[in-house]
């Protein structure tokens, strides 16, 4: 137990050296190894919330039913739990590199992040001073009351993180309409018609884009620095710095380019794996693009 100590005081002296390291960029035409490794931060972040649950449902166990076995499993537990959590903030780190995230938002969960990941690792390291040897238990409330604290901020931590990849309305997108309803009704007004549109555009054309484009071109995740919630952005390039709409020639609109591009195309959108626009749709793009791309 006196050498899990010591590797976390280690681990817990290196996670800022760590963090630091994260934010400095590669020489430019070296290999970036933040690149490859940042999609990983995806498959490895259940990692720490499944030990984090574990470990909480294991405590409440032992509150009745008390044993040193399963306060050594416990510990065991929350060794897993503070290694994964240093890990998946490092590639959190690297993934909000150019994922064109809106920047309040991933501020909020990057933060959150850090938080659990230090909070994670002085749970271990609290848990481990307080059970160790006799089993005296001085520290015991302020080891749960941490643990209770991580709990909160990894489910906060978790919803920024499910906001900033599937967009605000992922959890209520299938949900009854009055439920979106109440939704909605609680975050006041939505945007004024300057900002979203009116007419034809309104009614035909922004239910299409706010089907199939909000999720990766919207409020909340901007990728390729392009943004398709409101009219101003619609109409501004984006990091290829080509016109998406070119009103009256849709075959020099970038929008109509990449909406026909075949699927396995790299620059197709939506791209391989999302919900494509069906025919009809794309053509009522077109047609709307031909006819002025007007927006009142």
């Amino acid at each position: 137990m006196n050498r899990l100590v010591r590797l976390f005081a280690i681990a817990l002296v290196l996670f800022p050296i760590l963090l630091c390291a994260a934010e400095t960029a590669p020489a430019k035409g070296a290999f970036d190894l933040r690149s490859f490794l940042a999609p990983f931060h995806t498959v490895t972040l259940h990692l720490p919330i499944g030990f984090v649950m574990i470990a909480a449902i294991l405590e409440g166990y032992h509150w009745f039913r008390p044993s040193r076995q399963l306060r050594n499993a416990i510990g065991l537990v929350l060794f897993f739990s503070a290694a994964t959590s240093v890990l998946v903030v490092l590639l959190g780190i690297f993934r909000a590199e150019g994922g064109g995230y809106e920047p309040e938002t991933l501020e909020h969960h990057r933060w959150f992040g850090i938080a659990v990941g230090a909070l994670t690792v002085v749970i271990a390291l609290v848990h481990a001073g307080v059970f160790r040897g006799d089993g005296k238990k001085a520290g015991a409330a302020l080891y749960r009351v941490l643990l209770l604290g991580d709990l909160v901020l990894l489910t906060i931590a978790g919803h920024g993180g499910g906001n900033l990849t599937h967009g605000s309305k992922y959890l209520t997108e299938n949900a009854p309409d009055w439920v979106k309803e109440w939704v909605e009704s609680s975050k006041g007004e939505g945007p004024v018609s300057s900002q979203s549109g009116g007419g034809e555009f309104a009614t035909a054309i922004r239910p299409i884009l706010e089907k199939k484009c909000f999720q990766c071109h919207g409020e909340e995740k901007q990728k390729g620095d392009y943004r398709m919630d409101t009219v101003e952005g619609l109409f501004a390039a984006g990091e290829s710095e080509l016109d998406p709409v070119v009103k009256g020639n849709p075959m020099e609109s970038y929008l109509v380019e990449t909406l026909t591009l075949p699927e396995d195309d790299d620059m197709a959108m939506p791209p391989e794996g999302k919900d494509r626009l069906t025919p009809e749709e794309t053509l009522a793009v077109i047609r709307w693009i031909w006819e002025g791309a007007k927006t009142e």
